[in-house]
């Protein structure tokens, strides 16, 4: 890779180390990198304006300081030539990698070079998404044995929560092991009795915030901002929801409760809720803050509660879109049981969680009258749309409309056809680097199976796709110009009102403090208000 005319290039060295890397093999460290990338610099006649290094950070995410660092002076034209020890420096995980080497670095006019792996931009290499792969494979690999040891330790009741739960704290001796926190410990107590006793996680949360008890994540003092710092003189308000989190906790019985949560990929930050039939609980691992008998009768009551809320939940028209003006929070309806019926009112739900500490206002109206009201204004609009439009025109553009959704199932399917071509290029590559023995055979089993995998993922796709074409008329006959004529129709009048219509039309509506109504379409309808009010 000797080529003139190097020393025109203005030089940034990128070095990476993760916490996974072996940091006993001396060719890994930082220096080492540098002096490797310095010595083939030196050689090849570049200068080097700079080193960017990120020491502990994993190749799978690219939120790296001096990974950032280096993008704003590429974006600022201060760089023009990134080089790396190799591939793996510069990420390992396939996909954003791949972008970063094939798209980013060439549309910013950037040369990358990857000295281990022979890799140079200005040449390219057919190999490179075998290698990318093959780190990716590392990346996935490392990942499952970070999460088998974790699991082990889970198994062996050892604590591995950065923080302790409130009413622990970590053993001072031993950071795996929890010991009763003297102030928040009784708090808890105090939360289940109260619990058991029938008073709901509101009543809860508002007796906590009157006694000035501060929230969780404000006494674990959590480096992470929290909105409600500046509320009840900096020790936040509980919300029913971390009051529920507690008094549902098996934690709290002393048993070791962990793997609630995983991540949805090894390349994602994302969580989501296991079932608890794969939670890890090891029994009897430090001292219980309540009885079995006080948190059996505490779930007894919670689930009396569930009941309740469960009954009359069919959503309204308009629940979820009205606004309130001045905080933003969501206005709810809450119903309440009179002798003439049932009564439903609007309450801005900020209002309702916090009156106490007189944050906004109620913003209550009669449901029942306000959507009533807005169908009314609805139908006035719609009809004055019907009057002014040209129905023909608008269904023959509907009808076009249709004709091009098949047209682009039809580029869709085209698109799909050439990556499942490209897939199968890939997997018949791949057995040929096996026969050549380029690579192994678990990389050759590991590579295959993913994309195996991808190639049943397309092929299902292609038959959806199809299936949709086949099942799509392109012909406007007189059949389906009365039909579009008569749902057009009923769309506008608002005959048969649902909840999906009213979302297909409305984006929210803002309600204010003295009662104006504000209501905000997702297209422009000034023209048939205008009419109206004429």
């Amino acid at each position: 890779m000797n080529f003139r005319n190097n020393n025109l290039y203005r030089v940034a060295a990128y070095e990476r180390l993760s916490r996974e890397d072996d940091r006993r093999d001396e060719s890994s460290s930082i220096e080492s990198q540098k002096m490797i990338i310095e010595s083939f610099a030196k050689f090849q006649n570049f200068n080097i304006l700079k080193h960017y290094s990120d020491d502990g950070y994993t190749g799978s995410n690219f939120n790296r300081p001096d990974f950032e660092l280096l993008k704003r002076d590429i974006e600022d034209g201060l760089i023009n030539c990134v080089i790396v020890k190799d591939l793996s420096r510069l990420g390992r995980e396939l996909y954003e990698t791949g972008t970063y080497i094939e798209e980013y670095f060439i549309k910013k006019n950037v040369r990358f070079i990857a000295i281990n792996d022979g890799y140079d931009s200005e040449v390219g290499d057919s190999m490179l998404g075998i290698r990318l792969s093959v780190n990716d494979l590392y990346l996935r690999d490392t990942s499952k044995k970070i999460r088998s040891s974790f699991d082990a330790k889970r198994k062996r009741g050892d604590y591995i929560g950065s923080f302790a739960k409130f009413g622990y704290k970590k053993d001072p001796n031993n950071s795996k092991k929890l010991i009763i926190d003297e102030y928040a410990a009784p708090i808890v107590h105090d939360m289940f009795e109260w619990a058991a006793n029938g008073n709901g996680t509101s009543i809860i949360a508002h007796r906590l915030t009157e006694r000035g008890i501060p929230i969780p994540s404000i006494y674990k003092k959590e480096n992470r901002p929290n909105r409600q710092k500046k509320l009840n003189q900096g020790k936040g308000i509980w919300r029913p929801q971390t009051v529920k989190d507690i008094i549902n906790d098996e934690m709290y019985l002393g048993h070791m409760v962990q793997g609630r949560w995983k991540k949805i990929s090894y390349n994602s930050k994302k969580l989501i809720e296991t079932p608890r039939s794969e939670w890890i609980i090891v029994k009897n691992t430090h001292e219980p803050i309540v009885s079995e008998e006080l948190f059996n009768k505490v779930q007894i009551e919670m689930h009396k509660n569930d009941k309740c809320i469960a009954k009359g939940k069919d959503k309204r028209l308009f629940q979820g879109l009205m606004k309130c003006k001045e905080c933003g929070h969501t206005i709810g309806i809450n119903n309440r049981k009179l002798k003439s019926g049932i009564s439903s009112f609007t309450v801005c739900n900020n209002y309702a969680k916090y009156s106490k500490y007189h944050i906004c206002t109620e913003h209550r109206l009669n449901y029942n009258y306000l959507e009533e009201d807005l169908l009314c204004f609805l139908r006035k609009v719609g009809k004055n749309f019907l009057n002014d439009c040209n129905q023909e025109k608008l269904i023959k553009d509907s009808m076009d409309i249709k004709n091009k959704e098949i047209i682009r199932f039809q580029k869709k399917l085209e698109c799909t056809k050439r990556e499942i071509e490209k897939v199968q290029s890939i997997i018949s590559n791949l057995y040929e680097d096996r026969l050549n023995e380029i690579i192994s055979i678990r990389q050759y089993s590991m590579m295959s199976k993913k994309y195996d995998d991808k190639l049943i993922e397309l092929e299902e796709q292609e038959k959806i796709l199809n299936y949709k074409i086949a099942n799509s008329s392109t012909k406007v006959n007189q059949e389906a110009y009365f039909s579009c004529k008569k749902l057009l129709t009923e769309f506008m009048e608002f005959k048969y009102p649902t909840r999906e219509l009213i979302q297909q039309l409305i984006e929210k509506i803002e309600i204010d403090k003295d009662n104006n109504i504000e209501v905000f379409f997702k297209i422009d309808i000034s023209k048939y208000v205008s009419i109206d009010e004429k």
